[in-house]
């Protein structure tokens, strides 16, 4: 979707419509942060794996059946194909520890803008009374989502009428 014009996207999500905001509890936000780290540990120990294994295979190639000619062309071939899947699980695991960005509490400057625009929300006041419930602050994820759903509920300028896009 990041390729798209900025008119294509504000189309698909005009075409979308506006769900109801809901947030999650403290469980699932709990979950998925977890979740992302589970991944991000797997894939640091695939690349440890694959790097060791890749080693071995470089530093076994001189004493295999392999002629000697061959030999040193395999071992870049393979040395330079398990870097580059090294560097693939690396780019993968850090691509999601950055999406563990999106589970930190805001800055307070952030939450009181995020509760003036949830007054404009027909669902605002429930939602912070959820947030109150479960004890616990607004995430950098829901910040978009907010600021999304209460443009759909900007209050149009008296003589002016609604913009086609």
């Amino acid at each position: 979707m990041a390729a798209l014009p900025l008119s294509a996207l504000q189309q698909r999500r005009q075409k979308q419509g506006h769900a109801a905001l809901v947030p999650r509890s403290a469980g699932q936000l709990k979950a998925e942060h977890d979740r992302i780290v589970g991944r991000a540990q797997f894939f640091l120990h695939a690349t440890i794996a694959l790097a060791i294994a890749g080693v071995i295979a470089v530093a076994m190639l001189p004493f295999s059946s392999i002629p000697n000619d061959f030999s040193f062309g395999a071992q870049e071939v393979v040395g330079v194909a398990v870097f580059a899947a090294c560097l693939f699980l690396l780019h993968e695991r850090t691509e999601l520890t950055l999406r563990l960005y999106n589970y930190e509490p805001v800055e307070q400057t952030t939450q009181g803008e995020l509760r003036a625009l949830l007054h404009r929300v027909p669902e605002g006041i429930s939602y912070q009374n959820a947030l109150a419930a479960d004890n616990r602050t607004f995430v950098t994820v829901e910040a978009e989502e907010i600021r999304l759903r209460a443009d759909a509920f900007k209050p149009q300028v008296e003589g002016l009428e609604p913009a086609e896009s």
